[in-house]
């Protein structure tokens, strides 16, 4: 991690903080019981749909930082073109 700062480090605790609030509060809710107290397969549908909620509601409020990609290069190599020549 490039940019060490107070700020950015206090916003991933505050980051973290919530979404374990969050898998606590949805496990109460989805099985009447303790993130703790919970079988590997609860945890794990708990832990999916936490994910999913949170990365909906974010791709849903930053559409335009998501959209944009670095320009992808061809990988492999290039096979020829229709008129016979290689590709560049």
């Amino acid at each position: 991690m490039t940019d060490e700062t107070f700020e950015n480090n206090l916003l991933r605790f505050i980051s973290a903080e919530l979404f374990f609030l969050i898998s606590m509060q949805a496990s109460r809710e989805m099985y009447g019981k303790s993130y703790f107290s919970l079988g590997v397969v609860e945890k794990a549908n708990v832990d999916q749909m936490v994910a999913s909620t949170v990365g909906g509601n974010f791709s849903g409020l930053t559409p335009e930082k998501l959209r944009t990609s670095p320009p992808q290069n061809p990988i492999g190599f290039e096979g020829p073109k229709a008129d016979g020549k290689k590709q560049s």
